[in-house]
């Protein structure tokens, strides 16, 4: 594998980590209450989890975004836009 190749590989890898981020961090399941299967418990905990990393201004999320060639204030506030319109979704499908 060549050094650019290589490079693409790992910019692709850390960009993948960061719209895992992005899907747990806007997983629906298990918000209204139902928590009585383990797979709906486990994904509140991740979205829980993935919103505080985006949103918080870690060491480890400046260097995946770093790692990715992102700016890590763009995907916060990517994250920020993404996390207000599902929740929003969200009360309007509860109402």
């Amino acid at each position: 594998m060549t050094n650019i190749a290589t490079v693409a590989g790992e910019v692709t890898l850390f960009r993948a980590v960061i719209a895992r981020a992005f899907h747990d961090a806007l997983n629906r399941r298990g918000i209204n209450g139902e928590t009585a299967d383990s797979e709906a418990r486990e994904a509140r905990i991740l979205r829980e989890e993935a919103r505080e990393w985006l949103l918080t201004d870690s060491v480890d999320f400046r260097r995946i975004c770093q790692w990715a060639l992102l700016e890590p204030e763009a995907v916060r506030d990517s994250a920020v836009r993404a996390i207000d319109s599902c929740d929003a979704g969200a009360n309007r499908v509860a109402a």
